[in-house]
């Protein structure tokens, strides 16, 4: 781990305090420190979601994203978000197969929207 400030290119780069936890970024530029480019911020569910590979250690109560970020969670929250990131990427092919198909108002996208709008909270 190495300490990363938002290239002077960035959107990000006069952002002081951040509403999210997480940043995702696609370039890291090494000049005279380590700069990122193109980050945005991530929520949690965003990275539970969409992050990369899912690694659930139920005796210790977390999920490990991608190898990296961890995060505090039951099993039980790994296993319902392992079943809809399935069910997505059934609907994702489907949509692909046949672009006519509207997933918007299916349940699992509802569900989706409904996560990353209040962070799993349900408010």
């Amino acid at each position: 781990e190495e300490r990363v400030f938002m290239h002077p290119s960035s959107a990000n780069f006069s952002v002081g305090n951040y509403s999210c936890p997480w940043l995702v970024y696609h370039q890291l530029v090494r000049t005279s420190k380590a700069f990122l480019r193109d980050a945005t911020e991530s929520s949690s569910y965003a990275l539970l979601l969409f992050g990369g590979k899912l690694d659930v250690k139920a005796s210790d109560e977390l999920i490990v994203v991608d190898g990296y970020a961890r995060l505090s969670a039951n099993a039980r929250i790994g296993a319902l978000i392992g079943g809809l990131r399935r069910k997505v990427d059934d609907l994702l092919s489907n949509k692909v197969a046949d672009p006519s198909l509207d997933i918007a108002g299916s349940t699992e996208m509802k569900i989706i929207v409904s996560l990353l709008k209040t962070d799993g909270l349900g408010h």
